[in-house]
C-alpha cells in the first residue's frame, strides 16, 4: 500500500498504527516522535490517500486485505 500511494517509510509506519484504530498518542509512543511530527505525518497520509477521517482511512486499508499493512 505504501508503494501505491507513494508513502515514505515513516508515513507507512504511522499508517500501520492509525489503521489499527490507534490515535496520535500511540503513534508518538511507539515511534518516539513529537506530537507535531505525528500530526504532520497524519496530514500527509490523509492527503496522499485522499481520506478525511480515521474511519475512511481504516476502510481504505481494510480494502487492501492482508497486503495493506505489516503486522510488525
Amino acid at each position: 500500500m505504501a508503494e501505491v500511494y507513494a508513502l515514505t517509510e515513516r508515513e507507512a509506519e504511522v499508517l500501520g498504527i492509525l489503521a489499527r484504530g490507534h490515535g496520535l498518542g500511540r503513534v508518538q509512543e511507539v515511534l518516539f516522535i513529537a506530537e507535531g511530527t505525528a500530526i504532520t505525518h497524519r496530514r500527509h497520509i490523509y492527503q496522499k490517500l485522499d481520506v478525511h477521517s480515521k474511519a475512511e482511512l481504516i476502510d481504505l486499508v481494510s480494502g487492501f486485505g492482508d497486503d495493506g499493512i505489516d503486522d510488525d
